[in-house]
């Protein structure tokens, strides 16, 4: 059995939906949640089990969600108390005999300086620490540069006023990962060559920590001629905004008419998904809440002051061709060009 924690949230939402994609896959995938969002019912409407969790650090409701659990894909989370629930998760799984854990962590997630970045170190540090204690315990850890999908949050913004803010200066560079890579990544990790789940990670695999960046660095100069070669709209322009200024955009999405509906029309076309493409990749799904906002300044802002944002091969190991940040905007054109 797989277990995927956090089913409700966007990455959680993204896995499920890519590997649930290999129908004989479904019966033996377990996915927890907080909220019933449209997807957790069309999940189990696709013959996934799906088991509600009102406290991921209670034991004994973990406990009984890892029942016959071999392999578990962790993912931090956007509630206040993720670190400790993931600890909790991790603690559980090795007393339930959950043989394999893959946490998806996050790029800077070693800077103590980053307090929510780091919220992804202190995990990575724990998940260490457990095997430490318990050999029997076999891990992997995919650090994750910023995903080309969260630009859809930017979509409303360049529509509107055909320019592009972030809290980074032009020359900045970034490695954006696509999505559907991502879950790549896991699918090769935790299924043979037939598709099927694996009882434990391969030895290969154990204890290794990997990298996912995109195949290329791009800057903000780039990302503007992406966005115009995709469009054909050439007047495009970009802004280097203060952290708080985003932060205010982000945290007024909900309050955006055009965002508003689109979010809507997204968890209809999610509670109807037949799962059988990779349509997760085009959604935004939920409006980013003060966490997950604090986590991409945190990054931002990362990258800035270190510039460690750089392509690392990684990824190769386990998708042939990474997509890149101009296959994303001509994949969302239609998002990203000026309506008026």
């Amino acid at each position: 059995m797989l277990l995927i924690p956090f089913a409700d949230d966007y990455l959680g939402y993204c896995i499920t939906s890519h590997l649930s994609q290999i129908k004989s896959l479904r019966p033996e995938m377990r996915v927890l949640y907080s909220t019933k969002s449209p997807w957790i019912h069309n999940f189990e409407s696709k013959g996934i089990e799906a088991r509600a969790i009102g406290d991921y650090t209670h034991p004994h409701q973990l406990s009984q969600a890892m029942r016959n659990v071999d392999q578990l894909i962790l993912t931090l989370g956007s509630h206040s108390e993720r670190v400790l629930e993931c600890q909790q998760i991790c603690k559980v799984a090795l007393k339930s005999g959950v043989k394999s854990i893959v946490f998806l962590s996050h790029q800077g997630g070693q800077s103590e300086s980053h307090s929510l970045l780091y919220d992804y170190g202190l995990v990575e540090n724990y998940l260490i620490q457990q095997q430490e204690e318990d050999e029997k315990m076999n891990w992997t850890i995919v650090r994750l540069d910023w995903i080309q999908q969260y630009f859809h949050l930017w979509a409303s913004q360049v529509d509107q006023t055909r320019t592009m803010s972030l809290p980074l200066s032009s020359d900045t560079e970034i490695c954006p990962i696509d999505i559907t890579d991502v879950c790549l990544v896991l699918e090769k990790l935790v299924l043979d060559d037939d598709q099927k789940l694996l009882s434990r990670l391969d030895d290969n695999h154990v204890g290794q920590v990997y990298t996912c960046t995109g195949p290329e660095s791009v800057t903000s100069k780039d990302l503007m001629q992406m966005m115009s070669n995709a469009t054909s709209y050439d007047s495009f322009k970009y802004l280097m905004a203060r952290a708080m200024d985003t932060k205010f955009y982000l945290n007024n999405l909900g309050r955006n008419i055009w965002f508003d509906a689109r979010i809507k029309n997204e968890k209809n076309q999610a509670y109807h998904d037949l799962l059988e493409t990779n349509s997760y990749r085009t959604k935004v799904l939920v409006v980013p809440n003060d966490i997950q906002v604090q986590t991409f300044l945190d990054y931002f802002d990362w990258v800035l002051k270190t510039s460690s944002s750089i392509p690392v091969d990684h990824i190769k190991l386990f998708s042939r061709s990474p997509k890149t940040m101009q296959d994303f905007f001509y994949e969302n054109a239609v998002d990203f060009k000026p309506k008026v």
